[in-house]
């Protein structure tokens, strides 16, 4: 994985999520994001659930991806 700044943390979630989400993401990707822990505390709470969700990926665990994508996207000051 490569080096993520904590300024950069909320675009990496959201780029990871949704990438995962269209089915673009890199081979490693999602489990890249799923097994590194954020330094940024929201970040790292929405990391934790979206490594919760079961797969392979029902409409279920799609939805609360998507919740945890807009909860991402909203963040502020990070």
């Amino acid at each position: 994985m490569k080096a993520v700044g904590m300024k950069n943390e909320r675009q990496y979630t959201v780029e990871m999520i949704s990438a995962f989400l269209a089915g673009t993401g890199g081979k490693w990707d999602w489990d890249d994001f799923t097994s590194c822990p954020l330094h940024d505390a929201q970040m790292e709470s929405i990391r934790r659930r979206a490594l919760a969700v079961d797969l392979p990926l029902d409409e279920e665990g799609a939805a609360v991806l998507r919740s945890l994508l807009a909860e991402a996207d909203a963040a502020h000051g990070v």
